[in-house]
């Protein structure tokens, strides 16, 4: 069983909701902005329509946004966060991966 309290003497930080919504945009920007552009172009070769592919860049580029106001708002503390938590997902998935292949 693992202890989270904090070593005697020290209080635990806390973390506003500033800095918790910039890390909901930091680690949902990229699979949000590659999936809509995925699905976007798509549609695009389904229907014949270059729309569809010029709404999934836009798309991509508002991934981009997503990135900037993130690291604006988590600051150095939430990029390096948001990289634990990708990685954490990363090797999780992975795993995922691997056990259902066998």
């Amino acid at each position: 069983m693992r202890n989270h309290a904090p070593p005697q003497g020290e209080e635990a930080i806390k973390f506003s909701l500033r800095f918790w919504i910039g890390i909901i945009l930091l680690t949902t920007n990229q699979p949000l902005g590659w999936a809509a552009m995925l699905a976007c172009n798509a549609i695009a070769i389904n229907k014949q329509s270059i729309f569809f592919t010029y709404l999934g860049f836009a798309l991509y580029a508002l991934s981009w946004g997503m990135l900037g106001l993130g690291v604006l708002l988590a600051g150095p503390e939430g990029i390096r966060y948001s990289r634990l938590l990708l990685k954490k997902a990363w090797q999780c998935f992975i795993r995922l991966f691997k056990i259902r292949q066998r």
